[in-house]
């Protein structure tokens, strides 16, 4: 019982330490403000380009509502006349 609770205790620390290792190791993010308004700016170009082309398809969706509807039968020219 003794052994297992300190093998446990041992892999614990030992996480600990990895960990601490790692956040410290770690490089600090930095936050870039002008690459961020770029973004920003190109997402709401891209945003507003796709309005407009959504509001085209809706615009040629509604024309082609409107034309007349094509006779279920159209003579071609392998159709045969007896």
């Amino acid at each position: 019982m003794n052994f297992l609770a300190l093998l446990l205790a041992g892999a614990l620390a030992l996480s600990l330490a990895l960990n601490g290792f790692l956040l410290y190791s770690r490089a600090p993010a930095t936050v870039d403000y002008e690459d961020l308004q770029e973004t920003e700016a190109d997402l709401r170009l891209t945003q507003r380009l796709l309005t407009r082309c959504q509001a085209d398809h809706q615009q040629q969706d509604s024309l082609l509502a409107l034309r007349p509807a094509l006779p279920a039968i159209l003579p071609t020219a392998t159709t045969s006349t007896q």
